[in-house]
């Protein structure tokens, strides 16, 4: 890794450090969802706890890969810094791997806390081989929401991508069936769920960690979703681009 995108990291971990609040809020919000809305009604039910965890380590994905790269993009666009970053002869290359490197780092924020108390506090268990399929799973979600977040960094305008996140996680979430027993999902959140990338997600981390099975369909369209959002993702560099600098 070259010494340019280890500078980026450090400036963008720096400026994250400095400015916590949305990374407390990754941090903290599904491990509180998880803590008093969870664990008092089936943190000793093995089954159903185990399948939660792994739901809200998506949600906590989802709320880190949105929230860092639409944040960190949209106000990186209307700076003057940002326009300078642009013209460097590095190119947008290191800056983009500093981006991602920081945007894990907020992603284990949000996944340990949630890691460590289904461990330590509850009865939720798998097999080592089940958690290393799950982490793979838990990939591919970063995948997708993070081209989610860029997309929406691209495309809105700062004060827009936070009017977006501040409304956006809990309908995706809900849509996509997270905080809602397999066995009593309403009809209506079982019939839109395999559509949205969240249901696709789910499912798919969902099956890695307890071999649950679940419909083919969501994970084609989580596959489908990934394809969109990267097409969003490059389409709205390069018309960013020209408005900017062609």
């Amino acid at each position: 890794m070259s010494s340019l995108t280890m500078t980026y990291t450090r400036r963008h971990l720096a400026e994250t450090i400095r400015t916590p609040t949305m990374f407390l809020t990754v941090a903290l919000v599904p491990v509180g969802v998880m803590l008093f809305f969870v664990v008092p009604f089936i943190g000793q039910d093995t089954a159903a706890m185990t399948s939660a965890a792994g739901m809200l380590a998506v949600f906590g994905v989802l709320m880190a890969c949105v929230g860092h790269f639409s944040m960190v993009i949209a106000s990186q666009r209307e700076t003057a810094w940002g326009n300078y970053l642009r013209t460097l002869p590095g190119g947008i290359t290191p800056q983009m791997l500093g981006h991602l490197l920081v945007g894990l780092v907020v992603v284990a924020a949000a996944i340990i806390p949630i890691v460590v108390v289904a461990g330590l506090f509850t009865a939720a268990s798998a097999p080592p081989s089940r958690v290393l399929l799950a982490a793979g799973a838990l990939l591919i979600a970063v995948v997708t929401f993070t081209l989610l977040g860029l997309a929406v960094g691209y495309l809105m305008s700062m004060r827009a991508a936070a009017i977006a996140n501040s409304i956006g996680f809990l309908p995706l979430a809900v849509a996509g069936g997270m905080f809602f027993d397999r066995a009593d999902m309403p009809a209506f959140i079982e019939q839109i769920a395999p559509f949205v990338p969240t249901g696709g997600a789910s499912d798919l981390v969902l099956v890695a960690l307890t071999g649950e099975p679940v419909g083919s369909l969501s994970l084609v369209m989580l596959a489908v979703w990934i394809v969109i959002f990267a097409g969003l993702t490059v389409w709205g560099y390069r018309r960013d681009q020209v408005r900017r600098f062609g």
